[in-house]
């Protein structure tokens, strides 16, 4: 897995908020944090190896599937994942 590749995120998890939400589409990967109403204008490209350095837990769930999504709720320690319907 090229930890260099982009991948899209929030100005949210940039700034510290805990990554709790994954999806893999075709396109590639986006992380979001627990903040709700997402505009277009809060989301930034970074780096796969800035989000794993800032949210560590995230390695965790770097296998998942193209059409998948992961979440992990307050206070578990445990993803969850499935197919995105």
């Amino acid at each position: 897995m090229d930890k260099k590749q982009a991948v899209i995120t929030t100005k949210y998890v940039i700034n510290g908020s805990k990554i709790v939400y994954v999806f893999h589409s075709q396109e590639g990967w986006q992380f979001f944090g627990k903040e709700n109403n997402i505009e277009e204008g809060d989301s930034l490209v970074t780096s796969l190896d800035n989000i794993i350095k800032s949210n560590p837990h995230v390695a965790d769930i770097l296998w998942i599937s193209e059409g998948m999504e992961a979440w992990i709720n307050d206070g578990k320690t445990e993803w969850q994942c499935k197919f995105r319907s």
